[in-house]
């Protein structure tokens, strides 16, 4: 079994090592779509008869990917939601986010680390009881802004667009998440505009890989499971065929 885990282990190292060599004017996106790919297929590899892809991806960020961030609330995604609930319940919270969010370094014309956003709990201990509001926004509430759910809005944005979402661009030796400044011109029709955009950089998602397919390899050795076993072999391209 060991040997398994080993050539399974290997095959995805060997994808880690030659999208970091990949030459192209668009290598930058192309690893992306890579590694949330790989993100993603270790998380059906590990979880095979979970059948929602959200519940997936964001549990293998967080049982396997020691990312100590991924629990943050993104502080600007958290203003914007605010601002687009006028409720009163969240006023209290609407002006300690604001507060912290004019704060931010990011304003300032510096790269700000995603380890200055507040934790879900710091949040949640300001955010109103059920009985004094509905849902902020349909499809939105605090959970989702944290950075593992975002990152699978990332990963979705990625696949299914081929592109990846917001304004934010890396800066050269990049490696850690981060926000920084973007202005947007006037027009006839709207004033300037300046944003914190949020920016997870191809390196991290390197990172990310590098680190799970480490701590996959333990937990399989350790619980002596197979991971081929997650997957169904055969001629033929509809998997029911093969069974």
């Amino acid at each position: 079994m060991q040997d398994d885990i080993d050539r399974f282990v290997d095959y995805f190292q060997t994808n880690l090592v030659e999208l970091r060599a990949l030459q192209s004017p668009h290598a930058e996106l192309y690893r992306k779509v890579m590694y949330v790919g790989i993100l993603d297929t270790l998380s059906g590899v590990v979880m095979p008869h979970r059948t929602g892809s959200r519940e997936r991806f964001v549990y293998f960020l967080q049982r396997f990917c020691r990312w100590p961030d991924g629990d943050k609330v993104s502080l600007p995604h958290l203003m914007q939601l605010l601002r687009k609930n006028p409720d009163p319940a969240f006023e209290k919270l609407r002006a300690w986010v604001l507060t912290r969010y004019k704060a931010m370094p990011a304003f300032s014309g510096q790269v700000q680390s995603i380890e200055n956003d507040p934790s879900c709990e710091e949040v949640r201990r300001m955010w109103p009881a059920p009985k004094e509001h509905r849902t902020p926004l349909e499809g939105v509430d605090l959970e989702s802004l944290q950075h593992w759910q975002l990152m699978y809005a990332y990963r979705n944005s990625l696949i299914h667009a081929l592109r990846t979402p917001g304004y934010g661009m890396e800066f050269g030796s990049d490696e850690s998440p981060h926000y920084h400044q973007m202005s947007t011109p006037a027009t006839e029709d709207r004033e300037v505009t300046v944003t914190a955009e949020l920016v997870y950089p191809w390196k991290f998602l390197h990172k990310l890989c590098d680190t799970g397919l480490i701590e996959l390899r333990k937990y399989f050795l350790e619980n002596e499971i197979n991971p081929f076993d997650s997957y169904v072999f055969g001629s033929y391209w509809l998997s029911e065929l093969n069974r």
